[in-house]
């Protein structure tokens, strides 16, 4: 018989989810505009200001590994929910840059916690037989607030107040607060003292080879992110920028429902591998994009192979530990999306600047070459334990 998914848990985790990343995405393009017309900042500052938001979250990744796995997932989750609705607070009070920049070192470990917490809890909850259809659908609910979330931050802009703007914010985070409470979290058992001394204690190594699978497809995606916009304006059709989101979210959404059953029923091979052939060919088709045509088919193919990568990746992390390791392999796994992420503006933006834009797009294709050769690598590690543990 078929293990039930959609559980009364299931659905109130994506909900909060939802809440937790849309109260992060409506800062996300409107933040930059906070800095330099209410604070006075310079651009350098911008990137200061924002930067330091995904460095205090890589930084608050392992510790709430840690933290899910010693305390229970209950404590940690509605603790580090509530840290950030204090932070997501705060910003109705940010009259200076030192105080804002401050602020958003706070809230981005809150926002790493949060987030940690709640893929793993999560994890804990999707039967193992739905696991990869389970983290698909999961992981639609950011998808979604990455949409929403950015359009209704510059919506409250344009007929509104900075204030109504983060008493949104906040309005989101607190949603997201309340409803984690009629969660019923699992209890996981703690691992014994000696498992959580050491590099274990704050990463999961056994959920290291897939992880850092997942290191280059972030990396493009980062670089993506910061110059598409700057591409479809060399290309001459700046809207083309506007309708690559829209197209690349929507293939995301398709499959990562898709994937996610090929997963389950073929296994991660049937999803993983074609999800990085596809990313490959959207990053030709970019590259080599003279007009909207293969501008839009890059963003379909590389949005329908990001969306059978990720999780999948994320379902193999889980599975290659015991549930009482599941908070450190989460962490673990986040903490290589979010350093690829943050590379890849770094790294392809030299090779912009080098190479010119189009170049991002055909350099990005060695790093997601890579991946795939790590990948193969891991799963030859995984099925030679299996075959240990068989012998055994």
């Amino acid at each position: 018989m078929k293990e039930r998914l959609w559980t009364r848990d299931f659905l109130l985790l994506c909900v909060v989810n939802f809440f937790m990343f849309s109260g992060f995405f409506v800062l996300l393009p409107t933040l930059p505009i906070f800095v330099v017309e209410a604070l006075g900042g310079r651009e350098d500052q911008v990137g200061l200001i924002i930067g330091i938001f995904t460095v205090a979250a890589v930084l608050a990744r392992p510790a709430s590994g840690v933290w899910l796995d010693l305390w229970g997932r209950r404590r940690v989750m509605i603790w580090s929910l509530a840290l950030f609705v204090m932070a997501s607070s705060a910003y109705l009070a940010a009259f200076s840059l030192i105080f804002l920049l401050l602020l958003r070192f706070f809230h981005g470990a809150a926002f790493g916690m949060s987030t940690t917490a709640a893929a793993t809890v999560v994890a804990d909850r999707v039967p193992s037989s739905r696991r990869g259809e389970g983290l698909g659908i999961f992981g639609t609910s950011t998808m979604l607030a990455m949409t929403v979330g950015p359009a209704l931050g510059m919506a409250l802009l344009r007929h509104g107040s900075y204030s109504l703007l983060f008493l949104v914010g906040a309005g989101l985070a607190v949603l997201a607060f309340l409803l984690s409470f009629p969660i019923r979290y699992p209890v996981a058992e703690a691992p014994p003292e000696e498992e959580v001394r050491g590099l274990k204690r704050w990463i999961e190594v056994r959920a290291v080879p897939y992880s850092v699978s997942l290191v280059g497809p972030a990396i493009v995606y980062g670089g993506v992110v910061s110059f598409i916009s700057l591409y479809a304006i060399e290309l001459g059709n700046p809207q083309m920028a506007g309708g690559y989101f829209v197209v690349y979210a929507l293939a995301l959404v398709l499959s990562r429902v898709v994937s996610g059953k090929i997963y389950d029923r073929r296994g991660p091979d049937y999803a993983v591998l074609p999800g990085f052939l596809l990313y490959l060919l959207g990053l030709l088709a970019l590259g080599f994009a003279g007009g909207p045509v293969l501008f839009y088919a890059g963003a379909g193919l590389i949005g329908f192979g990001y969306g059978a990568i990720q999780p999948s990746v994320q379902a193999l992390v889980i599975g290659a530990v015991p549930a009482k390791r599941r908070g450190a392999a989460t962490a673990t796994y986040f903490i290589a999306m979010d350093a690829g992420i943050g590379l890849g503006s770094f790294i392809l933006g030299l090779v912009a600047g080098w190479w010119g834009y189009r170049s991002i797009f055909l350099a990005g294709s060695l790093f997601v070459l890579a991946s795939m050769a790590v990948y193969r690598w891991a799963r030859g590690i995984s099925r030679k334990e299996e075959g240990e543990r068989k012998a055994a």
